[in-house]
């Protein structure tokens, strides 16, 4: 009885209170103990980019851009491996079943996050629940291109073209699920004309295919195409960003060509997998962003035909959502399946 009554008194409330604070204090800081020895640590050993294209590809580009600016902000190595095959699937999916510690990433691309989902029955893992976004690195102008040698100055005259073809028009892409094939749906959807998809295995196969002849017109990415627009190998039509392009500023939007609903544009950005510690995810979200305002390095990028974006990892994720519902409506609606 003595016991209760000793344990009612405010005094000892308050000792057993301090107690249990200091208890969960504890509890807490050894939760978060590792979380904290990661921040610190990190990097302590070689940094992996992950690009799944080939060598030479625009994303390999920025992927060594950015390996060599953070190897010099961490003091640290950070190498770039390429990991090609399937839209992507091969090296994404190495991405996502690396250990979640931050020593492997990924440079993503729209395709193997937003697409692949839709196209690929069988995949391996799920973009978007075993990859989680750091940050978007650059984002990425599309453009509408023909063969030169067709009688075509503006999109008006494209469609009107396109409508007098028994079979329709005829399009290169980069292959199945590439989000220049997607392009093309989307266009011939707003456009209402009738299309006829031929892949190929790369953008720059691609648009060879359209300089001679053999499709009349593709969506590719800016900087596939620079060269070749600017040898007069190919027309820019238009492009399908939400503004005019710094390159080629006489070029119209497809928004200026009463297609507002076309827009494509692709994007780069760094991935990690799934679990790896918020305090890793923000350091590596961080550096890139600090490199990203460096001028050397946008000037780089830029010469590459990107543009340098860099956002928090929040923002890229919601990027990510919206390109998902976006493709995920057009791919339906297509039909389109690759397995």
């Amino acid at each position: 009885m003595k016991r209760d009554i000793e344990c009612t008194h405010p005094s000892h409330r308050v000792a057993r209170l301090k107690k249990l604070i200091i208890y969960a204090i504890g509890s807490m800081a050894f939760a978060l103990a590792p979380a904290i020895a990661a921040a610190q640590s990190y990097p302590s050993k070689i940094v992996r980019i992950v690009v799944a294209q080939a060598p030479g590809s625009s994303a390999d580009v920025v992927a060594r851009i950015l390996a060599k600016k953070l190897n010099e902000h961490w003091n640290n190595p950070v190498i770039v491996e390429n990991k090609p095959g399937a839209n992507g699937n091969i090296g994404m999916g190495a991405v996502a079943t690396a250990a979640p510690d931050g020593y492997t990433l990924g440079l993503a691309v729209p395709s193997v996050m937003t697409v692949n989902p839709f196209v690929y029955k069988n995949m391996s893992f799920k973009p978007m629940e075993d990859l989680v976004p750091v940050t978007q690195v650059t984002s990425i102008e599309f453009g509408l291109f023909v063969n030169p040698e067709l009688p075509i100055k503006t999109v008006e005259e494209l469609i009107s073209y396109s409508k007098k073809k028994t079979e329709g028009l005829t399009y290169s892409s980069a292959g199945v699920g590439n989000l220049g094939h997607l392009a093309g749906e989307l266009f011939a959807g707003q456009a209402g004309v009738t299309m006829r998809h031929i892949p190929n295995k790369g953008d720059t196969p691609g648009l060879l295919d359209v300089m001679s002849g053999s499709t009349d017109m593709m969506f590719a990415p800016l900087p596939s195409a620079l060269g070749f627009v600017r040898s007069g190998k190919l027309t820019l039509l238009a492009v399908a960003s939400r503004k005019r392009t710094t390159s080629f500023p006489d070029v119209p939007t497809l928004i200026e060509s009463n297609l507002p609903n076309a827009i494509t544009e692709g994007w780069t950005g760094i991935v990690a997998p799934a679990g790896t510690p918020p305090s890793v995810i923000a350091e590596i979200e961080q550096a890139v962003n600090n490199i990203l305002k460096d001028q050397e390095v946008t000037a780089a990028i830029n010469s590459q035909g990107f543009d340098v974006a860099g956002t928090s990892s929040e923002s890229f994720g919601q990027l990510m959502q919206a390109d998902t519902l976006k493709w995920g409506q057009v791919i339906e609606k297509a039909g389109i399946k690759f397995n």
